[in-house]
């Protein structure tokens, strides 16, 4: 009889901890998403200092862990199924990496990578934005085996011909660092430039994360630092991880990914990235 007795305590115990913990997990799912009011209070802010907005507000900020990566290094044969179709390339080491054929040129410098070729044509001559996705696409797919699965992630209208940005994904999630800008003109691809880091692990732990609404904020005040006075429109707004150390980094070396949001600007190929841990503005160069 004690052990029944015994058994039926543990049984309860458990069954009021788990209403407990249900309980805390749906009360910081409600902390982690922002309320109607919030973010009506938040387009108003921005309205009022000359931001508009022209996306919703529905990402969560849940905890997130810190990404561990690493630059590299290839082999000759797998970029050359990858980026050259095949061709043999002649190879000259330096600085720089440099892959060579009669017309194609592939450049590797540390994280960063730079591919032409010189007898595919420029100019849009009538290409459709969705046929130069549906051509990047392909070129993705191709690579996949070198640099992973990549997600198309925007476009845009060039002189010469069609942008398209693409960003890998790991277990769900962006990697903002992890790029594929992909040039095609109505003769083809005439030109690939790309950084990209293997992810080899995650934190122990996950942190906290800065709301959308925050990091609004803190794009808010850097705006209102410039001397150009403008309005603006915000028209897209990510959440996923990007590479927060600056300068070079060599073959092997281990390198961190943070949580951030991406704010993209209307008629602006460069976003504005918020560090999701410190709730600040981060610097990158342009590459």
């Amino acid at each position: 009889m004690e052990w029944a007795g015994a058994k039926r305590f543990v049984i309860i115990l458990l069954l009021i901890l788990n209403v407990v913990l249900a309980g805390l997990n749906i009360q910081q799912k409600r902390d982690n998403t922002m309320t109607a009011a919030q973010e009506k209070a938040i387009f108003e802010v921005l309205s009022r200092n000359g931001i508009s907005l022209y996306t919703d507000l529905k990402i969560d900020a849940k905890p997130m862990y810190r990404l561990e990566a690493k630059v590299p290094s290839y082999n000759k044969e797998d970029l050359e199924a990858a980026i050259f179709n095949g061709e043999k390339t002649k190879v000259t080491i330096g600085t720089k990496t440099v892959y060579k054929t009669e017309s194609k040129t592939l450049t590797l410098e540390w994280d960063r990578g730079s591919f032409t070729d010189e007898i595919v044509e420029k100019g849009l001559a009538g290409l459709t934005k969705e046929d130069a996705i549906k051509v990047a696409q392909r070129k993705m797919e191709q690579m996949a085996a070198v640099f992973g699965q990549f997600e198309s992630c925007y476009s845009y209208k060039e002189e010469d011909g069609w942008r398209v940005d693409f960003c890998s994904v790991y277990k769900d999630e962006a990697i903002f660092s992890n790029y594929f800008s992909v040039f095609v003109s109505a003769k083809g691809i005439y030109q690939l430039d790309f950084t990209y880091c293997e992810i080899t692990g995650m934190s122990q732990e996950k942190k906290d994360i800065c709301m959308i609404d925050e990091a609004l904020m803190t794009f808010m005040r850097e705006w209102n630092q410039r001397e150009d006075s403008n309005g603006v429109a915000i028209q897209r707004l990510e959440l996923g991880y990007d590479l927060m150390e600056q300068g070079n980094a060599a073959v092997g070396t281990g390198l961190y990914l943070e949580p951030c949001y991406r704010i993209y600007l209307m008629e602006d190929s460069q976003p504005y990235l918020v560090n999701a841990y410190t709730c600040q503005i981060v610097k990158k160069d342009v590459k």
